[in-house]
């Protein structure tokens, strides 16, 4: 397996914005090329985030920061530039951090429990819908309170696809013969799950377990498309360790391929 030596990009100098990055995703903002991710909580018993804004084109400038209305637990670029879709607590609002401003909410997920809050999400190719899922913030394995949504950008609504998550991260999407393919986290299972997703009938069916990934050190957090047939997946180490890791996998045989 290639191993590669990953470098720092974005160093953080302040604890409050090492506490929770996550879900970098490039974008235009005022017309330059920019790298924005949300700071989930800016420290433990923090219940405010903010959005965070890089400028690759000139490293030296200070980075752009957006505080948010709650904890944002993911944000996805509109096109036309700008402007972010943001899974803020359990709501889905859109910022525009050009002008550092926050739409009324489009949409509210239908769960009052005061421990579950918005996390991981990615849009469906298209770009007409969402999948995202929630978090319990205790991450009680026995209680599942997280759930697994749709959103559906045409008429702001919001469907319940899977109950009795506890951590719902990384979300991919493939297709094939049969159709649409999402690929899920759900962190303390240590797997990556295979749906079948009819957004028309706003459902998903269980399509078994596409990665096992209990033979890896941490647990499942992130996950992006590594294309032919591969994803990236970062892992959450609880423990202490000298540095975190990355690997892609290969979706049909499992394997490993590849690891920063």
């Amino acid at each position: 397996m290639t191993s590669t030596e990953a470098r720092v990009y974005v160093e953080f100098i302040e604890e409050e914005d090492r506490h929770l990055p996550e879900g970098p995703r490039w974008l235009t903002v005022r017309g330059r090329p920019a790298l924005a991710w949300v700071n989930i909580q800016l420290g433990p018993g923090a219940t405010t985030g903010e959005l965070r804004v890089h400028f690759p084109d000139d490293p030296d400038a200070e980075d752009l920061i957006e505080p948010c209305p709650g904890r944002p637990g993911f944000l996805l670029p509109i096109e036309g530039g700008n402007r972010v879709l943001v899974g803020v607590d359990k709501q889905l609002r859109v910022c525009d951090l050009a002008e550092g401003k926050w739409s009324d909410p489009l949409a509210t997920i239908p769960d009052d429990n005061p421990r579950t809050i918005i996390n991981d999400g990615e849009a469906v190719p298209g770009g007409k819908a969402v999948v995202f899922g929630t978090k319990d913030t205790q991450f009680d394995a026995d209680a599942k309170l997280a759930q697994l949504y749709l959103y559906t950008v045409d008429d702001n609504r919001v469907t319940l696809l899977a109950p009795g998550q506890v951590c719902s991260n990384g979300k991919v999407f493939a297709s094939d013969e049969r159709g649409l393919i999402l690929f899920d986290i759900d962190t303390p299972t240590r797997k990556v799950v295979r749906y079948r997703l009819d957004v028309a009938a706003r459902t998903v069916t269980p399509d078994g377990v596409a990665l096992d990934l209990s033979n890896q050190v941490g647990l499942p957090d992130g996950m992006c498309d590594g294309g032919d047939g591969t994803v990236i997946v970062a892992f959450f180490n609880p423990d202490f360790a000298d540095a975190g890791r990355a690997v892609r996998f290969d979706l049909a045989t499992g394997a490993a391929r590849e690891e920063w």
